[in-house]
């Protein structure tokens, strides 16, 4: 049975209101090592699962609870590295990047803090199994194996499982467009959003559908937009009280010319400046991007 041990309670002791432990300040340039040491333990999980081996999921929780860390300490820089192109290892970085995004939606609907751990292991093993370009629609999360043995291993309530894996079941969909594959180029946030509020309930659960909307943003971290000057620049961080006014990093002038030195305004603040539209044609942009 799989299950991660260390953050199991003791099932037969009275469930008691615990004090979270202080969170340790976690620098911003350590987002980059524990991004790719997620890559590094999400594939050594997937060929050990393919070979019918034991997983690490003591390393696999560990993992998690410095992601989780990330983001509660609200490190941007792990956010901005979902939003990367990638071409090899698809699914790691995929089953990666959901992960992160899924402990975002978690933290802004106040999960304490083993749900979001909860939240990220179910992210961590939806994928386990998969064969790559397919996605499973709810019923068929429900119903994979790691999962089941995760939640029956946690005795996991059945309702926060079906919250989480409704959250995990439209990122994987948001993820996967938000990137381009080989066979397809990849579509703007905003253009993904606007396909799963058309989809409408019968496809999403429209609750998990706003609360997505409300964490990202029109404009998710890392997307590019026009200002109303014409000028081209990028969203390093969204202001929730003013989600149409995030703060960006302006990249080119309005006629088009890269600048020397990039220039960061926040929105909130620039009442005169404004978003005029999304910016689709990124690519000369890419080695320009403000996080990097």
């Amino acid at each position: 049975m799989v299950w991660f041990s260390n953050i199991k309670k003791n099932k037969e002791e009275p469930e008691k209101e615990q004090e979270q432990a202080p969170l340790k300040r976690v620098a911003v340039d350590d987002a980059g090592v524990v991004y790719n040491e997620a890559l590094v333990t999400v594939k050594e999980m997937q060929q050990r699962y393919a070979g019918k081996k034991e997983l690490d999921t003591q390393g696999a929780c560990a993992l998690i609870e410095r992601l989780v860390n990330n983001v509660l300490l609200g490190n941007d820089k792990i956010l901005f590295l979902t939003t990367n192109n990638y071409r090899e290892d698809w699914l790691c970085y995929h089953t990666v990047n959901i992960t992160i995004l899924a402990i975002k939606i978690g933290q802004h609907s106040k999960y304490p803090f083993d749900h979001l751990v909860y939240l990220g292991g179910l992210a961590l093993l939806h994928e386990m199994g998969c064969p790559e370009g397919e996605t499973r629609d709810l019923e068929e999360l429900e119903k994979q194996e790691l999962i089941q043995q995760f939640v029956q291993g946690e005795q996991i309530k059945e309702s926060f499982v079906k919250e989480a894996l409704n959250i995990i079941a439209i990122l994987d969909v948001y993820e996967s467009l938000t990137h381009e594959r080989h066979y397809r180029e990849k579509m703007a946030p905003y253009e993904v959003l606007k396909a799963i509020i058309s989809a409408g309930e019968a496809v999403f659960n429209i609750e998990v559908v706003k609360e997505i909307i409300e964490t990202f943003s029109v404009y998710p971290l890392g997307s590019f937009v026009r200002l109303n000057t014409e000028e081209v620049a990028q969203v390093v961080r969204i202001n929730h009280d003013f989600p149409l006014r995030p703060e960006v990093v302006i990249l080119t002038d309005s006629q088009g010319k890269k600048l020397k030195e990039k220039k960061a305004v926040d929105l909130s603040h620039k009442l005169n400046i404004f978003i005029k539209e999304p910016f689709s044609d990124e690519k000369p942009l890419l080695s320009s991007c403000a996080l990097l």
